[in-house]
């Protein structure tokens, strides 16, 4: 049993993270390797932070560049990426790119935590003051200042400017590339990889000791490094020779990215509510199933439910599904059994105040309200529909006589025949002789006899 456990790892590792085992580097090679973190700030974020490094650090590259364009994100995804870059055993340079992209709020706390920090022309930084996931400016203090002092030490740590760092948080300062160069945020401007590297000829990156015994990273002339007293020494001398190797992620970022994404995760949760309710009203369909996967990929997205097992659960689920189709024929069940293997496939690994341009929070607000509306309108009408679909009778055969007119073809005393909607039949009077001719109305069927009345009498 263990060595299937382990043979499916294996095998999944490779589908998920293709990157880390495909790819092989001689020793000491003169490599570089590039990333890009685009788009907001999530887990699967911190994820592919975390392989990035792997990968490096199994590649012996010389640093990684990390191409970042983002209006932000979560504050623990934030922290732990911060965390991540400050004991990475190879150089981390940050670069804000493409030019006229930003690298607003959580954007600007990477920046600040990495080894080098760089800027495209045009770019921003800035915009750090905390929000909730409805909009609105974080304003207390005792978290404010939580923050002011995460980036304010990271700036401290890394040799930089810790005014600014301060003003990014409590008055929302903002910074173009000349300005963070000449306040001393940033280290190096250029206008892509190549040129970065090329200026980074001749630098030294190093740890040096302070005279309160901390340490502080510092970007210095080569030449000038043994005035320092430092711990650790990173030379980038023949750098801009190096080959540039851009790291491509596996499947599970792509899926965790649109999972985690804070759109996504409300929406999922909004679709899955009215399917499950509409598939309560209308069973057979699937609905139910749609709305029951989607309210738990909506569990994990919001972080109730952890990665592992979540995936464990969908495996369970997409098997008992399938199962249950071979014993039922729906044909939904099928469906959805794959549908749950397929994501429990794509998930590794496994909340949240937000680090992120109140822009973009309006924009994702203004989509779910929108999608809400329309998804309740939606769900409304369905419902609507269904019960106009139930109050109507259903009648066939005998049951079609019911309320029908006709007239008696002998008298009625009180049995005899009529004729109703062109057929003839024994019927019984229930109110005292209809003489031949007479209009009847049918109330019941009693057997093969129909129970009728006089039409002008009032029932």
């Amino acid at each position: 049993m263990m060595f299937k456990v382990r043979l499916f790892s294996l095998v999944f590792a490779l589908a998920v993270f293709p990157s880390f085992f495909l790819q092989s580097y001689p020793a000491k090679s003169n490599l570089v390797l590039v990333a890009d973190v685009n788009g907001e700030i999530t887990m699967a974020t911190r994820d592919l932070v975390e392989d990035v490094l792997k990968v490096a650090e199994k590649a012996d590259a010389r640093l990684i560049v990390i191409r970042l364009n983002t209006p932000g994100g979560e504050v623990e995804s934030v922290q732990k990426i911060m965390g991540l870059i400050e004991s990475s055993e190879i150089p981390v340079c940050t670069f804000v790119y493409p030019p006229g992209s930003s690298a607003w709020s959580g954007g600007t706390y990477i920046l600040m935590a990495s080894h080098i920090a760089a800027m495209a022309s045009g770019t921003t930084i800035g915009s750090c003051q905390p929000v909730f996931p409805t909009g609105e400016v974080i304003n207390a203090s005792k978290y404010v200042n939580a923050l002011t002092a995460l980036i304010v030490h990271h700036a401290r740590l890394h040799s930089r400017n810790e005014t600014a760092a301060e003003l990014f948080v409590k008055e929302n300062l903002n910074l173009g590339p000349e300005e963070a160069l000449r306040g001393h945020v940033v280290e190096l401007l250029a206008d892509d990889v190549e040129s970065l590297l090329y200026k980074l000829e001749g630098l030294s990156l190093l740890q040096c000791r302070t005279e309160n015994g901390t340490t502080r990273w510092m970007l210095v002339s080569s030449k000038e490094a043994q005035k320092y007293d430092y711990v650790k020494r990173f030379d980038f001398d023949g750098i801009s020779q190096a080959t540039l190797d851009e790291y491509t992620p596996g499947l599970s970022y792509f899926f965790l990215s649109i999972l985690y994404n804070p759109f996504v995760c409300s929406l999922l949760l909004i679709v899955g509510l009215f399917s499950l309710l509409l598939g309560i009203k209308t069973p057979g369909y699937g609905a139910e199933l749609v709305g029951a996967i989607c309210i738990f990929l909506a569990l994990i997205s919001f972080g109730v439910i952890g990665i592992e097992p979540a995936a464990l659960a969908l495996f369970i689920l997409g098997v008992s599904l399938i199962i249950a189709e071979l014993k039922t024929g729906v044909g939904m069940l099928a469906l959805g059994g794959a549908l749950c293997i397929v994501m429990g496939s794509l998930m590794l690994f496994p909340s949240p105040k937000w680090l992120m341009y109140t822009g973009i929070i309006r924009e994702i607000q203004t989509g779910l309200v929108t999608v809400a509306v329309a998804a309740a309108i939606a769900f409304a009408f369905i419902v609507y529909k269904v019960a106009q679909t139930k109050k109507v009778k259903v009648k066939t055969g005998a049951e079609t006589l019911i309320g029908a007119i006709g007239y008696a073809v002998t008298d009625l005393k009180p049995k005899g025949h009529i004729r109703v909607l062109g057929e003839f039949w024994q019927a019984r009077c229930l109110n005292g002789e209809i003489m031949k001719g007479e209009e009847v109305k049918v109330l019941g069927i009693e057997g093969l006899t129909l129970l009728v009345k006089r039409v002008e009498e009032k029932t």
